[in-house]
């Protein structure tokens, strides 16, 4: 249990700072949580996590552990992904003017990782989990949308990131990486989810650096956000993550 919670306060930290804004994503200074409509404090939306490479199968081994196991019961295995939407206490906001998150790893509830989300008028921007293996999706596009745009829209954004993030299966690179990113709304679909069938918007995204090129496309809906996250890494490794219910 200690070593967990030093691992939790470690990650916290490293994450606090190591992480650098998306300068294009528009953030307000005042009424950060009450302004939101879909990512409301007290809410929790729970996703499936898919991972495939080769057309096999893998699965999150540990919270805390890089590695992945094709054993879907081996102990600790990690099934479902919890986003809760919570009140921050003052001055102690992950990251400063975001609203406060907190993903729990399911059925291993012990490993949390606290992050932000900006939601306005303008803008939806996530930070997405980043916790053992899924470190990885530091170097892939966030999740991001340009509200009140028409399909065709394009936009471009740039990120830095820290060493701290650099491993065998994210890739391997000293100092910082600059990441170069290019987002379009390709579309709008209709498609079937656990909570039923939902109009989305869909983002095609990329992510471009030194150690190569990571893409994503997101399916967003106005009423329950991204519902879902469609990663492919630059080493081939897909990863699905999927809106399967919401709670208040």
């Amino acid at each position: 249990m200690k070593k967990n919670i030093f691992i939790i306060f470690t990650f916290f930290v490293s994450n606090f700072c190591f992480s650098q804004q998306y300068d294009g994503v528009i953030i307000e200074k005042r009424k950060i949580d009450k302004n939101n409509l879909i990512y409301k404090i007290g809410k929790s939306f729970f996703y499936s996590i898919e991972i495939k490479k080769n057309d096999i199968e893998y699965f999150l081994d540990k919270g805390f552990d890089d590695s992945l196991t094709i054993n879907k019961s081996k102990k600790n295995g990690i099934n479902e992904i919890k986003l809760v939407v919570i009140k921050p206490k003052i001055f102690q906001r992950t990251n400063k003017n975001q609203t406060e998150i907190k993903y729990n790893f399911e059925p291993n509830p012990i490993s949390i990782t606290c992050t932000g989300i900006v939601e306005n008028d303008n803008n939806v921007w996530i930070h997405p989990p980043r916790l053992g293996f899924l470190k990885v999706l530091e170097t892939c596009p966030f999740p991001y949308i340009k509200l009140n745009q028409k399909v065709g829209y394009e936009w471009n954004d740039e990120m830095s990131i820290a060493e701290y993030w650099s491993n065998k299966n994210s890739g391997i690179w000293t100092g910082r990486l600059l990441l170069k990113y290019n987002y379009k709304i390709i579309g709008e679909e209709k498609i079937t989810t656990n909570i039923g069938e939902l109009e989305c918007k869909v983002i095609s995204a990329s992510a471009n650096s030194t150690i190569g090129k990571s893409t994503l496309v997101a399916y967003f809906n106005d009423k329950y956000g991204f519902v879902k996250l469609k990663y492919k890494l630059f080493t081939g490794t897909e990863i699905k993550i999927n809106l399967k219910k919401i709670s208040e």
